[in-house]
């Protein structure tokens, strides 16, 4: 049994809920491997899947068929990425009104453990600067305590494409140094406990402090929680840790999106080489095709 991850690679939910649930309905799916590692198809067979944890910035297009995947028998939760950030960096991000309401939506169907929150990536600017971060960050924990008490952080890795994408569109970004990184994750650990929510930091364990712990988005412990069968629950305890990059605390999970295929356009997406090819991969996706990478997308 594994964990299906729905995905680190992209939105599944937002732009392909109703091509994921062609494939639930198959039992199956085919991933490419990033750099050309070939390509493996992956069981979606409810017997095989201990759960899955979808990755997104709008649940929205999937909240209609998951009653439907509770009733094949699916396990799942949601790692919700909510920072209400300006367009300049995330152009096609819905609102936070929008998102609130689908956060409704969501709690008034599935347990309470439905939800983790990401704040992430965190991206500084002179626009968003550590002033601005602390306004939104209070602001966000104030509207989410409601729905989640744990936040998933990190500060923005910049990757050659992060730094083109940025350099290109937000000149005016900088990156903090430790010191500076520090004081604002101790900050914002101090308000999100005025709202009984704990921090996690996502593979920057130098923040790791009393007050923060270190992050596993595939976690364990809490997919415990969420599945609710004796072979799942035994399937958990065998998963080994799997890093997907240094410092990574996540165990093993099946990833099934592709790379450039989000439509959120966001700038220091690590997940996109630019949003033009982006957009063009997600034009030639059919809800039919049995994987989500363009060139392997066949019917």
């Amino acid at each position: 049994m594994h964990v299906i991850s729905a995905s680190r690679r992209t939105d599944i939910p937002a732009f392909h809920a109703e091509w994921f649930m062609n494939r639930i309905r198959q039992r199956t799916v085919r991933v490419r491997q990033p750099f050309g590692m070939g390509t493996s198809d992956v069981s979606l067979a409810p017997e095989d899947v201990i759960a899955i944890v979808f990755w997104t910035k709008n649940a929205a297009p999937i909240i209609p068929w998951l009653d439907e995947l509770a009733d094949r028998g699916y396990c799942f939760t949601f790692l919700y990425t909510i920072n209400n950030y300006p367009t300049f960096l995330e152009p096609h991000v819905p609102s936070m009104g929008h998102t609130l309401k689908v956060l409704e939506a969501l709690a008034k169907r599935l347990p309470d453990s439905f939800l983790r929150w990401r704040y992430d990536t965190i991206v500084l600017t002179d626009r968003t600067d550590r002033q601005w971060h602390m306004r939104n960050f209070s602001h966000l924990c104030k509207a989410l305590a409601a729905y989640t008490k744990e936040c998933i952080f990190s500060f923005c890795d910049y990757y050659k494409k992060t730094t083109r994408n940025m350099s290109l569109n937000v000149p005016d970004y900088y990156v903090p140094d430790e010191n500076q990184s520090r004081a604002m994750a101790e900050e914002m650990a101090e308000i999100a406990a005025d709202y009984d929510i704990r921090m996690a930091s996502c593979a920057h364990d130098f923040l790791v402090s009393e007050t923060i712990a270190k992050a596993r988005c595939i976690d364990p412990e809490f997919l415990r929680r969420v599945v609710n069968i004796t072979s799942g629950q035994e399937a958990l305890s065998a998963l080994k840790l799997a890093p997907s990059r240094k410092e990574c605390g996540c165990v093993a999970s099946r990833d099934i999106g592709a790379y450039d295929t989000c439509g959120h356009g966001c700038v220091y997406c690590y997940a996109n080489s630019n949003p033009e090819l982006a957009r063009a991969n997600l034009a030639r996706i059919r809800v039919d095709h049995v994987s989500l990478h363009p060139d392997s997308a066949m019917p």
